[in-house]
C-alpha cells in the first residue's frame, strides 16, 4: 500500500512493484479495485508453491499457510539486491529503504502498464478491507507501539516497538494521501 503511493518515484527509478499472496485471481482483483492499486501487478500463488516457498517467503503455520511480508529488489539479472522478511503479518520496513536500493541500481525510468485484472469482482468481496477498517486498524498498531514502548527497559525491544510505531505512521501517512483515491 506504501510503496503504492511512490509508483511515480519506482517507475522512475526503472522498477514495478510486484505482489505476491497466496490469494487467488479474484481477491487480488478485488483488492485493486477497492483501493485502487493498478500501479501494482498482483500474482496469485496460492499454495505458495511457485513464488513464496522457494523465496523463503511462506509461512505454513500461518492460517493455513500465507506469504511473509517481505520486500526484495531483484536486478534485470535476477539478482537479489535487498531484502526484508517481516517476523509476523504486522512487521514492515520503512520504505525509503527499498526505495533507495531501487535508486541503486541506476537503471533507465519505465513507463509500466496499469495492471487491470482478468475476472470479474463478486459482491461480496467490494467490502472487504475497507479504508474506514484499516485506518482504525493501524491507529491502534501506532498507540499500541507508543504505551507499550514506554513501559519497556532493555533497549532491543525499545527497538523494536519504535520500529513497529514508525512503521505503522508511515503506513498511516500513506493511507491518508491515498484516501481520496479508494473508491
Amino acid at each position: 500500500m506504501r510503496l503504492a503511493t511512490q509508483h511515480d518515484r519506482i517507475h522512475g527509478a526503472g522498477a514495478e512493484v510486484i505482489a505476491i499472496s497466496v490469494d487467488d485471481d479474484v481477491r487480488q482483483a478485488g483488492m485493486t479495485q477497492r483501493w485502487g492499486l493498478e500501479s501494482i501487478r498482483f500474482v496469485a500463488d496460492p499454495g505458495g508453491e511457485r513464488f513464496l516457498r522457494p523465496l523463503d517467503l511462506f509461512d505454513p503455520e500461518e492460517r493455513n499457510g500465507i506469504g511473509l511480508p517481505a520486500l526484495l529488489v531483484i536486478d534485470p539479472d535476477g539478482h537479489e539486491r535487498y531484502r526484508y522478511t517481516g517476523r509476523d503479518f504486522a512487521d514492515r520496513t520503512h520504505d525509503e529503504d527499498v526505495l533507495a536500493a531501487v535508486e541503486a541500481l541506476g537503471l533507465p525510468a519505465i513507463d509500466a502498464p496499469r495492471w487491470e485484472p482478468t475476472v470479474d469482482v463478486p459482491d461480496s468481496l467490494t467490502g472487504y478491507f475497507k479504508t474506514a477498517d484499516i485506518l482504525p486498524y493501524f491507529r491502534g498498531n501506532y498507540f499500541g507501539a507508543l504505551a507499550i514502548g514506554w513501559r519497556l527497559d532493555d533497549d532491543g525491544s525499545k527497538a523494536i516497538a519504535k520500529e513497529h510505531r514508525t512503521m505503522s505512521r508511515t503506513m498511516l501517512d500513506a493511507l491518508e494521501a491515498w484516501a481520496p483515491n479508494i473508491p
